[in-house]
């Protein structure tokens, strides 16, 4: 089905909404390694889309992704800026759609005019607000001390965080590092720095479970982490003192305490010829 030829306010496309077949053969639009799982995604955003004036907005954002089989958990709920897994609704049935941050286009809204959006495909206001957590988040995301960094990697400490989130990463929504209570310094060697784990997990339709499984999930993360990271009070570990991990719900989390913390994003392992342990995503 098309839509009136002409951009207008009343443009029937919003963030979320994807391309159908029909618009992606006319556009020319296909995922370059598996063009037959292509699922085109709006990502602009309603205000610029619903601006007329072609001169002032003349294009809509959109992402290349492909449907993909499952969905890896570290690249669930937006925990890596370069790579999003997304979970929608496709003609009534989950569908997982796999998009990569460099692959934006900006297409002409005169061409995308005469197109409706695929209706067989939903995504939850959850989801959508994911998207939209994601897509801010390539740009403004935590750095974290050189040295820090470089002891998460030589400690395997890092392997081992995302080993663990890997097949149970979709219950958990954000991870956060409190380090050194907020003072982000480059420490010298033998000075530890000193971290406490954060799980942060959305409550769902059952919170109690949800809380018992995250819970299991940050004794798993304390415990394996910490066989990377050894170390006692009388004789501390000199690159990283691990205190804790632990959970807490999305609903727990307050503003100031959010302000306290450091999002920990696994986007660089994806840089390392030996991590494996990310899955099977090409880049």
């Amino acid at each position: 089905m098309q839509a009136p030829a002409k951009w207008s306010r009343d443009t029937p496309w919003r963030q979320g909404h994807v391309l159908c077949g029909a618009a992606c053969a006319a556009l020319g639009l296909s995922h370059n390694k598996f063009p037959e799982a292509t699922c085109v995604l709006v990502i602009g955003h309603d205000c610029d889309l619903a601006n007329a004036n072609l001169e002032a907005e003349p294009y809509a954002e959109v992402i290349v992704g492909r449907f993909v089989d499952n969905t890896n958990g570290n690249f669930a709920w937006g925990k890596a800026p370069r790579t999003l897994h997304l979970e929608s609704l496709r003609d009534g049935k989950p569908v997982s759609v796999e998009l990569v941050a460099t692959e934006k286009l900006a297409l002409p809204k005169d061409k995308l005019a005469p197109f409706f959006p695929d209706e067989m495909f939903v995504l939850e206001p959850k989801q959508l607000g994911v998207l939209r957590n994601w897509l801010g988040a390539r740009y403004n995301r935590t750095a974290f001390p050189d040295t820090f960094v470089d002891r998460m990697k030589e400690t395997k400490a890092d392997t081992r965080l995302a080993k663990l989130l890997e097949p149970k990463g979709s219950l958990i929504s954000f991870i956060y590092f409190d380090l050194d209570a907020g003072e982000l310094v480059e420490r010298e060697k033998g000075d530890p720095y000193e971290l406490s784990i954060v799980l942060v997990f959305p409550a769902g339709d059952n919170p109690d479970e949800a809380a018992d499984q995250a819970d299991q999930l940050a004794q798993e993360v304390f415990a394996d982490c910490q066989k990377r990271l050894p170390g006692t009070d009388e004789a501390p570990n000199k690159d990283i003192i691990l205190k804790s991990c632990f959970a807490i719900c999305e609903d727990d989390v307050t503003v100031a305490k959010a302000r306290e913390l450091a999002q920990w994003r696994l986007e660089y392992m994806s840089l390392r010829a030996d991590d494996n342990q990310l899955g099977k995503v090409e880049f």
